[in-house]
């Protein structure tokens, strides 16, 4: 019973394919969740400190930058789900396998 596992979990790791693709969305996603929260922040910090005296010209410039903000802000959630998505799918894939096993009657 536990060599059959052991084969199991070792025939999921030798999956390269798969694997590699994982990974690779995986740190995308994370790539994406970083560099929209670092958007949003550098954004938001612009836009607050802006004062050229012009009303109409800081209420343009204010408006862009909270545009700005707002995009770095759905940027960073999408890759917070395409992270979480690819980083559980690879822990679930390891525990249907164990519960799989271990519902299986004795031998």
């Amino acid at each position: 019973m536990k060599d059959e596992f052991a084969e199991a979990v070792e025939s999921i790791r030798k999956k390269k394919t798969t694997h590699d693709r994982d990974r690779i969305y995986e740190i995308i996603g994370f790539s994406l969740l970083v560099v929209g929260a670092l958007i949003a922040l550098i954004a938001y910090i612009i836009a607050g400190s802006q004062n050229s005296g012009n009303l109409a010209i800081d209420n343009l410039e204010h408006n862009e930058h909270t545009i700005l903000s707002i995009f770095g802000l759905a940027l960073s959630i999408v890759g917070g789900f395409i992270y979480l998505r690819y980083s559980i799918g690879r822990f679930l894939r390891f525990w249907l396998l164990r519960q799989i096993y271990e519902s299986q009657p004795n031998e």
